[in-house]
């Protein structure tokens, strides 16, 4: 057997061939550009958007934001928390789907989403910040436990010139 078929060479991939990113990922990418151009018209004054519309947008963000929240719990060690979280991350995520898509298309022929909106909108807009900050918080103190327990991550920069010059 020759050395060819012996070692497997893997062909560098063209562009043609490299992967793309999923439908899903392209698709929110896009909402998200679209978010972005919808609140830079809105803020040049372009195009009018009704109150209840932003805050339905708000509350959105809210539970995208709660989704993340309890993704964090989803690895936890009781079965009966975990299940818990994965059963909120979902909720949340379809919460704030139907306030993406059904909320700012029927609040005008369903009198009372209306007057309700504005002051959940409020609500979310604080909260959500809240949630966001107490994420980057509980990431923060995560990584810094993962990194104390793993003994490679502890070697002091000295230690690690030291390994690296004697290679």
């Amino acid at each position: 057997m020759s050395r060819r078929r012996r070692t497997p060479v893997k062909p560098k991939l063209t562009s043609i061939s490299r992967p793309i990113a999923g439908q899903g990922d392209v698709i929110l990418f896009g909402i998200a550009i679209s978010y972005l151009l919808l609140g830079i018209l809105k803020s040049a004054d372009v195009i009018a958007i009704d109150s209840p519309v932003i805050a339905s947008f708000s509350l959105a963000g809210m539970f995208f934001a709660l989704s993340d929240l309890t993704k964090l719990g989803t690895g936890a060690d009781p079965l009966a928390f975990r299940l818990f979280c994965r059963f909120f991350y979902f909720a949340s995520l379809f919460i704030s789907a139907l306030c993406l898509v059904v909320v700012p298309l029927s609040y005008a022929y369903i009198g009372w989403i209306g007057s309700i909106l504005i002051p959940l909108g409020d609500m979310s807009a604080l909260s959500g910040m809240g949630v966001i900050i107490g994420i980057i918080v509980i990431n923060n103190v995560l990584r810094r436990r993962k990194a104390s327990s793993d003994p490679k991550s502890a070697l002091p920069e000295s230690g690690l010139a030291e390994q690296k010059s004697t290679m």
